[in-house]
């Protein structure tokens, strides 16, 4: 299951609606909550600091010679560019 059906499926069994998930006579439902899934992924693009400094922590094994800047920004462009492709995935 892609990243966007997961995120829709895990707010679908949060909420516990009163139809299942696999009824065929659903998908404008499970349309609604994938495009709410991605919209929430979209939210959560930017890195705040603790997440960035998270992801230096990984970076930093990578390129030990680099700046502490650069494993800032490494880290978070690797968040976006995780995020990302999560978000360019279509479809169930």
């Amino acid at each position: 299951m892609k990243p966007i059906e997961r995120a829709a499926k895990a707010m679908y069994d949060a909420v516990q609606p009163d139809w299942d998930w696999k009824d065929p006579d659903a998908e404008l439902l499970r349309r609604i909550y994938r495009e709410s899934a991605r919209a929430v992924i979209a939210a959560l693009r930017e890195p705040d600091e603790l997440m960035i400094q998270a992801g230096a922590e990984i970076v930093r094994h990578i390129g030990p010679d680099e700046s502490d800047e650069a494993f800032l920004n490494d880290a978070a462009n690797t968040w976006r560019l995780m995020v990302d492709a999560a978000l360019a995935e279509r479809g169930p």
